[in-house]
């Protein structure tokens, strides 16, 4: 993430004076005064600054956050209404297609593809809107200090309320299909599996929106890439309906790990399988560094570019 995830922001405190200046070398990035020491920030050190200063300016965070979710709905007679009907009208139409006209053979299905398609939802929407959260913010990108790193993670909380409201829709349907639930214990494992997609997203948007800001494609790859890992995302069917020799494959994709495994805790009451979880968290955590490394790399080029 950082030197203020390197963000060109000004140090803190009496740094402001003395280390205005930015060095780029082969050995790393570093601020500090006009002749260059050749010991930059380590990657551990940078990204455990970045975590303090994210705790410090926690406020502001929840304020961008806040902003950020308000916006979505400004204009709009309805507000939130949409947010819940957009996944309704969903669950009807693809429920009639697939069961009524395509047959097929999976019991529950209206509840099934909700609980998929809201967690799929929170984690497309998420990577697109991080993917922009630089260009949306250019303004406080030029203007201010604020760390830059924290645009994404509040683009990222501010879905994370959608998903929330969502969450009680998916449980409200209890009432209307009692048989397609099994509340267990397992629903503790819940917040984990939430946890490792957002560090999932987290890593994805670092990687997009600080390489968006340079290359505009990378919007346009993003969201088409969004469309294809759809389909290889068991959002409308189960892992066990691919064949054999593909089901391995289902496994090097967090995301589709983490749906499997919310929908057996609503629907079957399971635990998840522990080793599956365990990849998909390994997953999540290395493309979490990997973002980290590339937006600590394009974060002092930014303010060039928005």
């Amino acid at each position: 993430m950082t030197a203020q995830m390197e963000s060109g922001a000004r140090p803190p405190g009496d740094a402001v004076e003395t280390a205005p200046w930015v060095h780029l070398s082969r050995h790393g990035t570093e601020i500090g005064g006009e002749v260059p020491s050749g010991t930059p920030r380590g990657p551990v050190a940078a990204f455990t600054a970045a975590v303090k200063l994210a705790w410090e300016v926690r406020e502001t965070l929840w304020v961008l956050v806040v902003r950020d979710f308000k916006s979505r709905y400004r204009a709009q007679s309805l507000g939130l209404f949409w947010s819940f009907a957009h996944p309704l009208v969903m669950m009807v139409s693809v429920t009639i297609a697939f069961r009524y006209i395509l047959h097929v053979g999976i019991e529950n299905f209206q509840v099934f593809y909700l609980v998929g398609a809201v967690f799929w939802q929170f984690f497309s929407n998420s990577v697109i809107a991080t993917t922009g959260s630089m260009l949306d913010n250019a303004g406080l990108v030029k203007r201010t200090t604020f760390p830059r790193f924290l645009f994404p993670i509040a683009t990222m909380l501010s879905h994370l309320i959608l998903l929330s409201m969502e969450l009680v829709l998916v449980f409200g349907f209890f009432f209307v299909f009692p048989e397609a639930y099994t509340f267990t214990s397992s629903l503790l494992a819940i917040p984990l599996l939430l946890l490792i997609l957002m560090l999932m997203i987290v890593g994805v948007g670092f990687t997009t929106c600080g390489l968006n800001v340079r290359y505009r494609d990378i919007h346009y790859l993003t969201t088409s890439f969004i469309t294809v890992f759809f389909w290889i995302t068991p959002v409308l069917f189960r892992v066990d309906m691919v064949p054999p020799w593909l089901q391995p494959a289902m496994l090097v994709n967090p995301v589709g790990i983490v749906i499997e495994s919310v929908r057996n805790i609503i629907m079957f009451g399971r635990w998840p399988n522990m080793t599956h979880v365990s990849l998909a968290g390994l997953s999540a955590v290395l493309v979490f560094f990997f973002g980290c490394a590339v937006f600590r790399r394009e974060n002092l080029r930014i303010a060039d570019y928005v």
